[in-house]
């Protein structure tokens, strides 16, 4: 019971196709009953507050928009398709798609809906084209004209799916004798849900009236016409009984099986009155339709632990607790870093109080998603970012309670702050806690060798940056120098941390792909990967106790060695092959490529300026 409530203490601590009947002026409404609405995507069940959040990180690379949250605008979509048509949502980060598409770059890579619905048709041409070609052929520019169609074609849909609860030009009634005998009121167009309820009246009325031209015929066939269009729109957001089991089905979907006095028509019909609330600035009326909504759609909901991580996890998305700490460590960077020419103890203390204060929301976040995922720390590619930087930092912070020299403030800003902008570059890729793929499907080994090989990453990337930080050291100061012996002492003692949890993850890795697969070891890339870290580790120990390297080319070995582990971190999913492969994938294969060339160039330069260093002190 504990375990549930440690995030939020830990948390405490750390401080249209169809164009629509014009809306009236809308004071945005507060969304906090509407975000915990449950919804069915990727085979995942979230909060639509998470749903809005993937989809507006997928099409602008954020999660809010104007600086309202992702679930206002997913409100806004749905509910006023025609005012959202002009919001500036869809990123174009190569010029070359907008010259393509011949749109007029106004110095900005965000664009709208109308912006590129008059080049849809071209967008198409050039997205079959990229799609017709294999992976390897695409170029950047191809790839981002597939993406920008998909998302426009998602976004089409999205302004689309709530269309029954909002009144329609096309069903305009002249009539007022039709009106009257339908019950619909006043004049005016009315919903595909009102005429849907009065759907025994309408087939009584067609038996008597076959006229041709008649208002009731063209009323009866725009409805069914409508029904072909809409259906299987996302999000799918309404639980249903079905033989093969519990499913999620859309609002669409679910208007072709409602009866009048389903629960589906309740949920329906209080999806019509939150459109109402919501186009009017209404707030209790909304908030009072949203939980009509949400309480008769958990009634079907079989399991209770799904319903409280829903809460939990629209707790999580509402902290922001990732962005605070990459904020926490880059100020703990920078006051460390000015501590060392300024020496003064409040500088330190202050560096060592945000690292302290950073690992808290990091902390959080880790202990959050356990709880959400039911799952071990590390689930996929994004979770290993996210937890290789907590332990980096708990390494930063463990050596400089043992040498109180900066180095470790240092190393831990740094390393918390760049792995966790790594992971946030991938997060924007699609859902952080989806459904995991089959060969991860184990909390046992989950949490032995993955967790093992992860912290096994950790302290080698530790190792490198100490290594990055020795080298410099060492082009201004005699071997003999106390701050370059305690950064070697640092960069030695990271690096044996990193030898022996890779070791140890990669011999658990052994038993889990005999139980697995029926083979201790199988050559697979990612086998290989971790192997390599094993022997370029074992090789600068064995070199260096030997005598036939000192700390400074065991310095340069660590900094190389960071290559081999972004090759099995990262690299192997580039491979597309073996049985590890799995984990985002866009966009890695440049980035490994300028990380390496970046290391090897940094060795090259830096070793022979410490050697010549070395010489003139001799």
């Amino acid at each position: 019971m504990m375990l549930r409530f440690l995030p939020l203490f830990l948390l405490l601590l750390s401080s249209g196709l169809h164009p629509a009947a014009a809306a009236s002026t809308n004071t945005y409404v507060s969304i906090d009953v509407w975000r915990h609405l449950p919804v069915l995507n990727n085979g995942r069940v979230m909060p639509i507050d998470s749903y809005a959040r993937h989809t507006l990180l997928g099409f602008s690379g954020r999660s809010t928009f104007e600086r309202k949250p992702a679930s206002l605008w997913l409100a806004r979509v749905l509910f006023t398709p025609e005012a959202v048509r002009d919001d500036a949502v869809f990123l174009v980060n190569h010029p070359e798609v907008v010259e393509a598409l011949g749109i007029t770059a106004e110095g900005r890579n965000r664009y709208s809906y109308n912006q590129l619905l008059p080049a849809l048709s071209e967008l198409a041409r050039l997205a079959r084209a990229a799609y017709h070609l294999e992976n390897d052929a695409r170029s950047p520019v191809e790839n981002e004209i597939m993406g920008l169609y998909n998302n426009l074609h998602q976004f089409g849909r999205l302004l689309q799916a709530f269309d029954f609860a909002i009144p329609q030009a096309d069903f305009t009634i002249a009539s007022d004798q039709l009106r009257n005998e339908l019950g619909l009121g006043a004049s005016g167009p009315v919903t595909f849900l009102d005429l849907l309820k009065q759907t025994s009246q309408i087939d009584a009325l067609m038996k008597t009236r076959r006229a041709e031209g008649d208002e009731l015929a063209r009323l009866s066939m725009t409805m069914r016409m409508w029904q072909r269009q809409h259906n299987d729109l996302p999000p799918a957001l309404i639980p249903v009984s079905t033989r093969e089991g519990p499913q999620w089905i859309s609002a669409w979907q679910a208007l072709n099986t409602a009866s009048d006095q389903s629960d589906i028509m309740v949920e329906l019909a209080a999806i019509q009155d939150m459109a109402v609330a919501f186009r009017d600035g209404k707030q209790a009326a909304f908030d009072l339709a949203a939980r009509t909504f949400l309480n008769s759609t958990t009634k079907r909901i079989s399991d209770p632990a799904q319903i409280s991580m829903i809460k939990h996890e629209v707790r999580y998305n509402q902290s922001e607790a990732l962005y605070r700490s990459e904020l926490l460590y880059g100020l703990a960077f920078i006051v460390a870093l000015l501590s060392v020419p300024f020496r003064g103890r409040w500088t330190y203390r202050i560096a060592f109080m945000l690292l302290l204060l950073a690992l808290i929301p990091h902390t959080y976040s880790i202990v959050a998603r356990m709880i959400i995922m039911g799952r071990p720390p590390v689930t996929n590619l994004y979770s290993t970012f996210v937890f290789v930087s907590w332990t980096c930092a708990l390494i930063g912070l463990t050596v400089e309670y043992i040498q109180r020299s900066r180095l470790g403030l240092i190393t831990g800003a740094a390393m918390g702050l760049a792995l966790l902008m790594t992971a946030a570059r991938f997060g924007s890729e699609g859902d952080t806690m989806g459904v995991m793929v089959a060969v991860l499907d184990s909390n046992f080994w989950l949490a032995t060798h993955v967790v093992t090989i992860s912290i096994g990453y950790a302290g080698c990337c530790a190792s490198a940056l100490l290594g990055h930080i020795y080298l410099l050291q060492a082009i201004r100061q005699t071997p003999d120098h106390p701050a370059l012996k305690e950064t070697d002492r640092a960069v030695y003692g990271a690096q044996a941390f990193g030898l022996i949890f890779t070791y140890l993850g990669t011999m658990l890795g052994g038993v889990w792909a005999d139980q697995s697969w029926g083979r201790f070891w199988g050559w697979d890339p990612k086998e290989n990967g971790a192997l390599v870290i094993v022997l370029w580790s074992a090789l600068l120990f064995h070199a260096r106790v030997g005598r036939m390297i000192g700390p400074r080319l065991f310095a340069a070995g660590s900094v190389l060695g960071m290559i081999a582990v972004l090759c099995a971190w990262i690299g192997v999913n580039l491979l597309g092959v073996g049985l590890h492969s799995y984990g985002f994938t866009s966009g890695l294969a440049r980035g490994l490529a300028i990380a390496t060339i970046f290391e090897v160039v940094f060795v090259l330069v830096t070793v022979p300026l410490a050697k010549k260093q070395k010489k003139k002190d001799v």
